[in-house]
């Protein structure tokens, strides 16, 4: 009998070998097949410029980007008021954006002959403002340039505050309830 015995413990021993085997392809054609069909894993977009997300959020849903718009104090738009031309008059849509050691400010102007208005950002330093698109320059000739503080019309900041006085005039014309954040600090 114990050749009989072997011979069996062999047999099953082969027959678990061949299942085990056989499950094992099974397992990884299975699993390769799963990984060619299945949909790809969801992955946030870690390159996404937070500058473009908030102008997709002030075009889409103007009032949710007003809620991150820091409104102007009176004196921020005040102290522009002796460089701005006779008769111009700066909007209600005033936000201000701190990036670093500048200030943004901008506010829509009107009342000039040019028709230099809704673009208009000025930056505020050590050196006072210098005005940063060509919409300021246009209202402060006498102001210096952007390059007084190494900054441009394409700063994270100046888009931002330009941004927040576009999200302010779109919320005002569809009727949107305006909604704005937090009080710019005291200087």
């Amino acid at each position: 009998m114990s050749g009989s015995g072997s011979v069996v413990l062999r047999t099953v021993a082969w027959c678990a070998g061949v299942l085990l085997a056989g499950a094992a392809v099974l397992v990884a054609v299975v699993a390769g097949f799963g990984a060619f069909v299945a949909p790809a894993e969801a992955r946030s977009d870690r390159d996404v410029d937070p500058v473009t997300a908030f102008t997709r959020l002030a075009a889409d849903d103007p009032a949710a980007a007003l809620r991150s718009c820091t409104p102007a104090r009176g004196t921020d738009v005040d102290a522009l008021a002796g460089a701005l031309p006779a008769g111009a008059v700066p909007g209600s849509e005033r936000f201000v954006v701190a990036d670093g050691d500048l200030t943004f400010v901008s506010a829509p102007i009107t009342g000039t002959v040019r028709g230099a208005g809704d673009r208009a950002v000025w930056a505020w330093g050590r050196q006072g403002f210098a005005a940063v698109t060509d919409d300021a320059r246009a209202l402060t000739p006498e102001l210096p340039g952007p390059a007084v503080y190494g900054t441009g019309p394409d700063a994270a900041g100046a888009v931002r505050v330009a941004t927040c006085v576009e999200a302010a005039q779109r919320a005002a014309r569809s009727g949107a309830a305006r909604t704005q954040g937090p009080v710019a600090p005291v200087r």
